[in-house]
């Protein structure tokens, strides 16, 4: 009867050891880790919010909003640019696909349209703003397309405030060039910090924003996940060496 007990209460114990083992793998897995994945914007093939459709012309003045996966950038566009201010112009699409290398956003400084080719031009400005997203998404990767031969531009952050009629081109800190040659007609960056706000300037002939892709962080391994499992697997051994 007693061996019997005894017997019973190390099966018992494995039980319950395996049980809490098991816990904390399960809690392991729950906590990561995991990438959320991400989110691309074509912005070429996406419908702005003042939009029914996408258009080769001229969005609008003021901001366009821009909505893929319940998540949700917004483009600026200034022009006339002085030493130390742009003002306030319209946002102009190119319509087609990411491949072509020849779509996306651009500025205009009226309504109809004063770049034919609806590009960022000399002297004009577009800004991302990306306070707008949820969850940890950020801006990882930025694509700027129609880069010919000796054409060029710039990717700057932006550290101030801003409306829609006035950008203090004083705030900006370069970031990245963009150059033909050496780049492609499309030429993408990537690791971009998190800034709330990106703006792409042209330097030299005409380019556009063609592709933004917004990640979301990784998440990590909780420290009282780890130290559950660690704590139910060596409990398991435990009994086990007293079982044998």
């Amino acid at each position: 009867m007693m061996a019997t007990t005894q017997r019973t209460r190390r099966q018992i114990g494995i039980i319950g050891a395996a049980a809490l083992a098991g816990f904390g793998a399960l809690t392991l897995l729950a906590a990561g880790p995991a990438q959320a994945g991400s989110i691309t914007f074509d912005f070429g093939a996406i419908t702005a919010g003042s939009q029914t459709n996408v258009i080769t012309g001229v969005l609008g003045a003021n901001a366009q909003s821009f909505t893929q996966g319940g998540q949700t950038i917004r483009a600026d566009a200034y022009c006339c640019a002085t030493s130390t201010t742009a003002t306030g112009a319209y946002v102009t699409q190119k319509a087609g696909s990411f491949a072509s290398g020849e779509a996306g956003l651009g500025v205009s400084t009226n309504s109809t349209g004063s770049d034919p080719q609806w590009e960022i031009k000399n002297g004009s400005y577009l800004l991302l703003d990306e306070r707008a997203l949820t969850g940890g998404y950020s801006i990882s990767s930025l694509s700027i397309g129609s880069v010919q031969t000796n054409e060029g531009g710039t990717i700057d952050i932006y550290g101030g405030s801003f409306s829609t009629s006035s950008l203090d081109l004083t705030k900006l800190t370069l970031l990245d060039t963009v150059s033909n040659p050496p780049g492609g007609v499309i030429q993408t960056f990537t690791n971009l910090p998190n800034d709330p706000f990106f703006v792409v300037t042209d330097t030299t002939g005409n380019i556009v924003v063609e592709q933004a892709i917004i990640t979301a962080p990784v998440t990590t391994p909780e420290p009282a996940g780890l130290m559950l499992l660690g704590v139910g697997l060596a409990g398991l051994g435990l009994v086990r060496r007293r079982a044998a």
